[in-house]
């Protein structure tokens, strides 16, 4: 992540005259990788240009920054319910026409640095993977201080009004039920492009011999392999789902291994790294990696919660999903989205995960039928035709 000192060189160039910037806030970690994905492919199709990927929050006070991270982090944690009344309420067209003259003034002014810097550097392109900066700079457009186009890329599978405004030049969306809903809710159909949620190229990227993979990750060839996560931390019963699969030894012998992933929870990883001998069952534990894209290639079955970038990350490989932990809003509807197309399941409560899971390794024609639905569902390469077919021609029209 470049820090506001280096993004700050985003300046007009005669060798780059494109000016491309991707917009994120590190409210969970998929936002993130969405414009990573983005910024990817840009670079690759338009390597004169200038691409920069910049969290929005780095242009906020430190304790704005820290404050809205870890409000989101308290309310899925400790207070899913006051986020389900809170997702739902402002998704009420009247609750959602109260609060948004409110919301976008609340936004430009803890965005005050943002706006002077978008000021300033005057981008060709914006391309906003979260809706607070695409608020900010859809105020940008209506007042004419940003000429430049405007591209929301909404990275759940069904957009809450918050993604919505008049003043996007393209909405990109994931799925049919998806354009319907921003259709229904007043946005042209000229400006929705069904495109996908866009992902990195590491997860489409053929995995080449999987047993070798295997080996190289330390796996046996023999063993389902079973990825637990979480996204960039650990969220509702995970070391309770890790328990309840490492205990399908005693009724699975040598049939099961797991790779768990419990990202920037270092306590959980370290709870867990303790306990791994004890199982029985072959575990590798992990941190915050790089490699995730490796780890899915070598995994038949991922048990995740129902973040859109985590649930397209998996479709994209083509391994079926098993999710525990739903956040109320938006991941319930990622959740139903993929248990109807039967590329996973949605199982609650640790005891039904582990039910779940050893159902799956009892019926392998099963799991190869979610493997194959995971795979008609997948959009692998949604970054680059964002930008091939939505970025790229507003190019010309700045």
């Amino acid at each position: 992540m470049l820090s506001p000192t280096e993004t700050a060189q985003l300046t007009p160039h005669p060798l780059t005259p494109i000016r491309i910037l991707v917009l994120y806030v590190t409210a969970g970690a998929g936002h993130r990788r969405a414009a990573e994905a983005i910024a990817q492919a840009a670079r690759a199709q338009h390597p004169d240009a200038d691409v920069r990927c910049v969290d929005a929050l780095d242009y906020t006070s430190r304790r704005f920054h820290a404050f809205y991270e870890a409000t989101y982090l308290f309310l899925i944690r400790h207070a899913p319910w006051l986020w389900r009344i809170s997702y739902d309420l402002l998704d009420w067209a009247p609750a959602y026409r109260l609060v948004q003259p409110f919301r976008r003034r609340w936004n430009l002014w803890i965005g005050r640095p943002l706006t002077a810097w978008l000021r300033e550097v005057q981008p060709d392109v914006v391309v906003a993977t979260h809706f607070l900066p695409a608020d900010v700079c859809s105020a940008g457009k209506a007042a004419g201080w940003l000429p430049g186009a405007l591209v929301v890329v909404v990275t759940d599978i069904f957009p809450h009004r918050f993604w919505i405004s008049a003043e996007p030049d393209a909405i990109v969306i994931s799925t049919p039920g998806g354009r319907d809903v921003l259709s229904r809710r007043g946005v042209a159909p000229e400006r929705i492009h069904l495109q996908g949620i866009p992902i990195a190229r590491a997860f489409t990227a053929p995995a080449g011999d999987r047993r070798a993979l295997r080996e190289r990750l330390r796996l046996s060839p023999e063993r389902l392999t079973v990825l637990v996560t979480s996204g960039g931390t650990t969220v509702g019963p995970f070391e309770q789902v890790v328990g309840s699969l490492a205990h399908l030894e005693a009724v699975l012998p040598q049939r099961l291994q797991l790779l768990v992933v419990c990202g920037d929870d270092g306590r959980t990883r370290d709870r867990l790294t303790e306990r791994a001998g004890t199982f029985g069952m072959p575990m590798q534990v992990f941190g915050f990696i790089d490699h995730m894209a490796e780890l899915m290639a070598a995994s038949d079955l991922i048990v995740t919660k129902a973040g859109g970038l985590t649930v397209s990350e998996a479709l994209g490989s083509g391994v079926p999903i098993v999710l525990y932990h739903v956040i109320p809003g938006q991941e319930r509807l990622n959740a139903q989205f993929v248990a109807r197309h039967d590329a996973g399941l949605i199982a609650p409560h640790p005891r039904h995960v582990a039910r779940a899971v050893r159902r799956l390794a009892e019926e392998p024609a099963r799991l190869a039928r979610m493997r194959e639905a995971a795979k008609a569902l997948s959009q692998p390469d949604a970054a680059e035709r964002i930008v091939a077919q939505v970025v790229g021609p507003l190019m010309g029209k700045t």
